[in-house]
């Protein structure tokens, strides 16, 4: 699997506090104000907006190119209701020679790999033969497999993340969808370093990292 952040918000700390502070000022420069606080300010109001007001966090947004995921994981992924996304279509795409995932278990069980891989082997077969009997993309699909590989774009705000982060990271997530949601959070991360306490499983206690990462 591939994850890349391929747009975000760029003044993203300036924008959430000026959303944030929108509501106590009435100045007309208040963005170009906000933007001339100092480091330490910056980070108070960034450590307060992690304990109560959340609504701000919807302005900063995340675009990711995802690729080579399984079409069972983006089954759950767009289940999440806040978010944009754009998937390859079975319907339009040849799938002919098409790469699938292997569970780990099974992977790990000789046998049971042997079957797994000779009954993908038999359902691109098949799909080819269909597809040479001149049956449609959006019909002979019918028969591609749950893993068969696949590519997104999906887009969600910072508030979005933070509610998946809670349970995409947590052990009990299914493996594929809590490897590609860690993925997701490092990509974030190396581009806004500040938002790591944002995209954690439970509640941050560690102390504050923005001026640490950012210097």
């Amino acid at each position: 699997m591939k994850v890349k952040l391929i747009s975000c918000t760029d003044d993203a700390v300036d924008l959430l506090l000026f959303t944030k502070n929108t509501r106590l000022m009435n100045d007309e420069d208040a963005y170009d104000k906000i933007k001339d606080w100092d480091d330490d300010k910056k980070q108070a109001e960034l450590d307060y907006m992690l304990q109560t007001i959340k609504s701000s966090w919807e302005f900063i947004d995340y675009i990711f190119d995802i690729r080579d995921v399984t079409r069972g994981f983006t089954h759950q992924f767009v289940r999440t209701r806040q978010a944009s996304y754009a998937q390859q279509s079975q319907r339009t795409v040849d799938m002919q020679g098409f790469s699938y995932s292997v569970p780990e278990k099974i992977a790990k069980d000789e046998k049971a790999k042997l079957i797994y891989d000779q009954t993908m082997e038999l359902i691109n077969m098949r799909y080819q033969q269909l597809r040479e009997l001149g049956v449609h993309a959006e019909d002979a699909r019918g028969v591609l497999p749950t893993n068969i590989h696949t590519n997104i774009v999906a887009k969600f705000n910072l508030r979005t993340l933070h509610e998946m982060a809670k349970s995409r990271l947590s052990p009990r997530a299914q493996g594929e969808y809590r490897e590609v949601f860690t993925l997701m959070v490092d990509e974030v991360v190396k581009k806004h370093p500040w938002a790591k306490p944002f995209l954690t499983p439970k509640e941050w206690s560690a102390p504050s990292m923005y001026k640490a990462l950012n210097k």
